[in-house]
Parts: C-alpha cells; structure tokens; sequence
C-alpha cells in the first residue's frame, strides 16, 4: 500500500483551515495526502489554529520546513510566489513543490466550497423560514400537483378539514375540499388551479368550501405557480383564506348603513310635504291673525276712553290683552312655521361663524341668568370665513343655545365649540348642554316638526325643525348624541360655500 503524501502548507489563514477540513472529511478520496507543517507568521491565523489542535507542526518561517524529513510536497496560499522561489532554490531531490498556478487553482477550490457552503446555508435557512411560516399561517394551504394530487398541506387546512395530513396527501382538491369526484367546472365557475396551470400567472376566484362538520363557508382562494426557470409549471401553491366573517360584517353594515340612509329619505320627505303644507296654510292664518290682533289694540284704546265701570273696564282690558298677547302668539308660531317651511329668500355673505356664536351667547345670557347657567366658548382661532346667510345661522345657533339652557333647569355649563376639517372642507359647530338628555328612542325624532319633549307652555316644537331647515338650506348636515342625565350635543356640519345658496342667488340675480 502507497504511503500517504505529506504536505506543507505555506500561509495559515482560512484557506489553510478549510483545506485542513476538506482533507480531513474525505472530500478528495483519490488524493491520499495528509498536512504535516504549517507555516505563517500571524501565530493567530485561523489555519494555525486547527494545526495546533490537530498536532501538526507549525512554524512563523516558512523556511523551517525544508527540516521536515520525507517532506513530498508544498503549498503555497499565500497569493504570493516569493516564497516558492526561495524554496526552489535549496529544495531536496525528494521535494516537490506546488507551482504558484496549482496554488491558485487550490484557492478556487477552496473559494468554491466556501461559496457552496455559504449557499447551502442559506438554503438551509431559507427552507426554514418558508416551513415555519407554512406551517403557521392562519390561511389554509396546500402544495398541489399538476394531476390536482395534493402534496402537502399546513396544520390550519388540517383543522379546518378534521383530520391528518397522512390523510390528505395523495388525494385530488376537488374531492377534498368540495367533496366531488370531478373536477370543478361549470357555467361561471372559475378553477383558478387550472388558470395558474394554463398561464403560469397568479389567480384569484372566490369559492363556497365545505369545512369538516360539513357546514359552507365563504373563500378566497389564491394560485401562486412554482416552476423552474424557462420551464413548465411543476407545482401550485394554493392559499385559502376564509372570508365568511368579514362578508357578513360588511353585510350588517351595509344593512345599517341602509336603514339609516332610508330613515333619513323618509325624514326628509317628511319635512319636504309638510312643509309645502305649512306654505299654504301659513298663508291663510296670517291675515286673521293680523287683523284679530289690529281691532284688539283699537278697542283696547277705544276702552281706555270711554266712561266705564273701574272694574268692567279693567275686566275688559285684561281679556283685551289676552287677545292681544295670545294672538302675537300666535303670529310668532306662523313666524316660524314661515321660517320652517323655508320660503324666505336667503341671502349669500360673507362672515366669520365665530362671530356669530358671540353674538348668539351674548343674546342667550338674559336666559341662563337666572338660572345659573355658563357658557364655555372653544372655538378655532383660526376659523375661515364662509358663506351663507348669516340671519339663518344665527336663528339657528340662538334655538341650539335656547334648547341647551331650558334642559338645565338647576344651572349649568353649555358649550359652543368651533372647528375646520380640512379634510371635508367643513366648519364644525359643537353645542353641549349638561342637561336631563333625550332617550335615544326620541333622538330619532328631536327634528320632526312639532315634536317635543318639553311642557306644552314652552314651546309647539318648532325650533329644532327651524334648526334643520337652515342647516339643510347651507347644504350641512346636523345629528345629535345624547346620554340620559348626562346631557346633549347637537353637532352641525357646514360647508364652506354651499352650493344650493350659489344657485338660488345666481338664479335670483
């Protein structure tokens, strides 16, 4: 049997180490060679290391390896050929020395493996990474073949089917997940497997899947092909994701968001023929009244001047102002029910809202006076003008301050607050009250016309109808929350610029 060739290395760094390690593994069985110095200054050097731990002999001159005896041949991974030529020189007969080519030709080997196993590595994490998340993820999936034959499958399809991978491999989709013997097809069906086959792309459809008690649930199912370079479909990655779920929340609140859209067009017809109906009737009550309250002045002067009784006569003028205060009642209903059914001509200005709330608190103080009621104004200081017709705003604002004041009877703190979403292009008008509140079955109801939760003497139930026209003319919005004994907000939205007053005051002139 051959002796093994003994070699020296010269230079002890990492090539030395990984030539150390491949020799050692049996990485080149036809080479039967073994490493018996290993010469490099550095005394640290990698190579130099697994020398020692090996027992080899290590040197910091490479020209203590021409004392090795029966030394056959040398290694240079330095990069360098200095060292070579100094050996030539003074070499034994028996030596052979590597040429600096071979050297190099050893530093691609080593470069090369040292590349594989930096790749093989990577390999090995990446497989990992892909396991790990295939076995996590929530969403059902399954590695198919081109034949439909499931290959493999994640923990959730298992749960989500009642049973083990073992029984799932090896068996054709369609008959697992819809429980067919024949492969999904059919007038408006879409097999996005078949897609990802035909076309190598992505596919989506939405299916109906039967789950393991047997129950249909709504899917999302996604097709990712894996293939080789330039080459045919191997296999699909199927990803399932149950979206029966979300499909009945958007339904509930699409439902909701109907029911409210629909309450509010029933409203708002509402509003619209009674408010025609007002138009007219308005008209009819409002000569009478004018007429009834113009002959009580006249004979309440008439009386004045007469001869009469001390006591007939004050009778008679107390039932005369009666008429009178009842009858100016009567007309500031009709005011309102004018004002309600929106035939007065707005105007388009100019003006600051914040303005408006000054004005607005400092005409409500005579009612909250006495009742200890506060006012706290938070409002934007960098409000913009809008436009509108102020005149309206502030009915609207005085009725939103009046209401907030006569729901405090014991005092309190109301709240004016302004706003601009830039977003929307918006002001918002926030009035709070910490009042009695409204039940929330009446919320629905607070701008009805003639609707009221107050004492009969207080009011008929017009101002917050007054409040909704307005609001409804500048093209806003307004809504209210409420929490009983806690208190109420009403909150209006307005445009900037509304574009029903730009019509009416274009069409006017």
């Amino acid at each position: 049997m051959n002796r093994s060739i003994r070699m020296a290395v010269i230079g002890g760094g990492k090539k030395c180490r990984a030539l150390l390690e491949m020799l050692g593994a049996g990485v080149f069985p036809s080479f039967n060679a073994e490493v018996v110095a290993v010469a490099d200054p550095d005394g640290d050097a990698a190579g130099i290391g697994l020398a020692k731990e090996k027992g080899i002999f290590t040197t910091a001159d490479f020209r203590d390896l021409r004392k090795i005896p029966d030394l056959d041949l040398v290694v240079c991974l330095t990069g360098g050929e200095a060292p070579l030529e100094a050996l030539l020189k003074r070499r034994r007969p028996s030596e052979r020395l590597l040429h600096a080519v071979i050297s190099r030709l050893f530093e691609d080997i080593l470069r090369v493996r040292q590349q594989y196993l930096l790749n093989e590595l990577q390999l090995d994490i990446t497989e990992g990474i892909i396991e790990s998340l295939f076995l996590s993820m929530r969403d059902h999936v399954l590695l198919l073949r081109p034949d439909f034959r499931i290959l493999d499958v994640n923990e959730a399809f298992c749960r989500a089917c009642g049973t083990d991978k073992d029984s799932l491999v090896g068996k054709v989709c369609h008959e697992v997940i819809h429980g067919s013997g024949e492969r999904c097809g059919g007038e408006g069906f879409v097999c996005p497997l078949k897609i990802s086959l035909q076309t190598g792309t992505v596919a989506h459809a939405v299916h109906e899947h039967v789950d393991g008690s047997g129950k249909q649930r709504v899917c999302e199912v996604t097709t990712v092909p894996l293939r080789k370079v330039h080459g045919k479909v191997e296999l699909v990655l199927e990803i399932v994701r149950d979206i029966t779920e979300d499909l009945e929340k958007r339904v509930e609140e699409k439902t909701r968001a109907l029911k409210r859209d629909l309450a509010r067009l029933v409203h708002e017809d509402k509003m619209i023929s009674l408010g025609k109906l007002v138009a007219g009737v308005v008209h009819e009550i409002n000569n009478p009244l004018s007429g009834i309250n113009a002959l009580a002045r006249l004979v309440h002067q008439e009386l004045e001047s007469c001869d009469l009784d001390e006591g007939r006569k004050e009778k008679f003028l107390y039932y005369l102002h009666l008429i009178d205060t009842e009858s100016s009642r009567c007309s500031d209903i009709v005011k309102d029910l004018l004002s309600f059914s929106r035939l007065r001509e707005v105007e388009r200005k100019l003006f600051q809202l914040n303005d408006l709330v000054h004005k607005a608190v400092l005409l409500s103080r005579h009612r909250g006076g006495n009742q200890a009621v506060h006012f706290q104004l938070e409002l934007a200081e960098t409000l913009p003008e809008m436009i509108g017709d102020p005149g309206q705003l502030l009915q609207c604002l005085l009725n939103l301050i009046f209401n907030a004041v006569e729901a405090m009877p014991d005092g309190g703190t109301v709240k004016v607050g302004t706003r601009f979403d830039s977003a929307t292009n918006e002001i918002r008008l926030e009035v709070t009250d910490q009042g009695i509140g409204i039940p929330a079955d009446l919320t629905s109801k607070v701008f009805e016309p003639f609707f009221s939760t107050k004492n009969r003497d207080k009011g008929v139930g017009l101002g917050l109808s007054v409040v909704y026209g307005i609001v409804k003319e500048h093209g806003g919005t307004i809504y209210v929350r409420s929490e009983l004994q806690k208190g109420t907000s009403f909150i209006v939205r307005l445009p900037l610029q509304s574009g029903k007053i730009w019509r009416n005051n274009r069409e006017n002139g």
